[in-house]
């Protein structure tokens, strides 16, 4: 996952759609799961709660391509405007509908099998590298020169060359990597003193530099939430680091400070339009990135269709997308809310919300009941890396992201699937019976 979306790596081997080397892994990892999963008689422990919500998230997931297919007049008249090709039904099953159970796919492979000591390590291992390598390549390709740039250039440098030599974007690289710091750090409960040294402390530098590199306020306010959170109910000794921390980021990444403090500082060239400006010096359209006009005009919508939406893409499909670049001059910038709570709530409506965000409020609050169980170690850090990665997209998703699984997603589900197992573990314990992961 580190390398897939590089521009380097061959989506398309043969010119064949969708033969690759991810897919081909993918293909073997879960023929081989299937095939020991029966050898090996594993019962499916997924609590039932669990197993009920996921089944419906799936089915809104379904049913929301059904709808898009049925009609999709005004995706066709947007890509006629812009004078591009429109994606067409095939590949649109296949972004909308097979990728979206595929970056999925993964986290309940590890769930299933991990079983004992040895495959949680394994998974966790590779889960917290996975960050290290992305957070290296963005490193490597920004230069840490990029530091010193200004705010508005620093944003721009981190859109093109992330983007061209990741594969990711910059908005995603920031999310994944503020909840990446935390995971990583939260290894130190496991390992010595020497390995905190050696790697627990050095991979966290990596990853905090990336998120910098990243040019992304949301990541940058992620970050420091989770860190209070983890301060103040875990390690309330770290809190005396923090007059360090921001010493630290003001004196050699000033271009971080400055783009955390984009549009909140008033500029005499700044057009004071009745739209994106107001008179207390904060210009709304610049903190929010144009936000503040798409996201009246999609709660709109919503109210006119508040049960069920409109099904997937419907920022496009309902014309909002071009109701944008008539109204303010806004061309591609919004084919979607740059909000997953409203974008879910407009393709499928609030009767598909409900189940939806309680599974995940449900995932929060079985990573934050492990992480304060002190009784074993692995708890603590299982709780402590799955609430990271779960609240890092949460709170992102306030700004962008998006509820249908996608390539950023596969750490976050990956440690979802750890927490659900170490869960059952746990249950499994307190009711006498044997568990391989918990008695190694």
């Amino acid at each position: 996952m580190s390398i897939f979306q590089h521009p380097d790596m061959p989506k398309a081997i043969g010119g064949v759609p969708g033969l690759n080397h991810w897919n081909f892994l993918f293909l073997n990892v879960v023929l081989s799961w299937l095939s020991n999963r029966r050898k090996q008689k594993l019962l499916w422990e997924m609590p039932r709660k669990i197993n009920f919500l996921l089944f419906v998230y799936a089915f809104f997931i379904v049913l929301s391509v059904i709808r898009y297919l049925s009609d999709r007049s005004g995706v066709l008249e947007w890509y006629d405007v812009i004078n591009a090709s429109p994606p067409g039904v095939v590949s649109s099953i296949n972004e909308y509908l097979i990728n979206c159970f595929k970056w999925v796919m993964p986290s309940m492979i590890i769930f299933d099998g991990c079983r004992n000591r040895k495959q949680y390590n394994f998974a966790l291992g590779s889960l917290a590298l996975m960050f290290i390598f992305l957070a290296f390549q963005v490193v490597k390709a920004m230069k840490l020169g990029s530091l010193t740039l200004g705010g508005d250039a620093l944003q721009h440098k981190a859109l093109k060359i992330i983007s061209d030599s990741v594969g990711f974007h910059r908005v995603n690289i920031s999310m994944m990597m503020s909840g990446a710091f935390w995971l990583v750090f939260c290894l130190k409960e496991l390992v010595s003193r020497k390995h905190y040294w050696l790697f627990v402390l050095p991979s966290c530098f990596m990853i905090f530099l990336a998120m910098a590199m990243t040019g992304g306020r949301t990541g940058y306010g992620t970050w420091a939430l989770l860190g209070f959170v983890y301060c103040l109910f875990k390690w309330r000794k770290y809190i005396i680091l923090v007059p360090l921390v921001y010493i630290a980021v003001v004196v050699f990444a000033p271009s971080s400070v400055e783009r955390l403090s984009f549009g909140f500082t008033p500029d005499e060239n700044m057009q004071t339009q009745e739209t994106n400006f107001e008179e207390d010096g904060v210009n709304l359209y610049e903190v929010t990135s144009g936000r503040n006009l798409a996201w009246p005009l999609v709660w709109d919508s919503i109210i006119e269709a508040p049960y069920f939406g409109y099904g997937r893409d419907a920022m496009v499909n309902i014309g909002l997308t071009l109701k944008m670049r008539q109204l303010y001059g806004e061309s591609d910038s919004f084919p979607h809310p740059h909000n997953s709570y409203l974008q879910w709530i407009q393709d499928n409506g609030f009767i598909a919300a409900f189940p939806v965000f309680l599974l995940y409020l449900l995932f929060l609050k079985y990573s934050w009941s492990l992480f304060r169980d002190k009784s074993n170690p692995l708890y603590v850090v299982t709780g402590g890396a799955s609430f990271a990665l779960i609240g890092a997209f949460l709170i992102a998703s306030i700004g962008s992201q998006t509820f249908y699984p996608r390539e950023g997603a596969v750490g976050m589900w990956v440690g979802i699937a750890l927490l659900l197992r170490v869960y059952v573990e746990r249950n499994k314990k307190r009711e006498g019976k044997k568990s391989l992961l918990l008695d190694e």
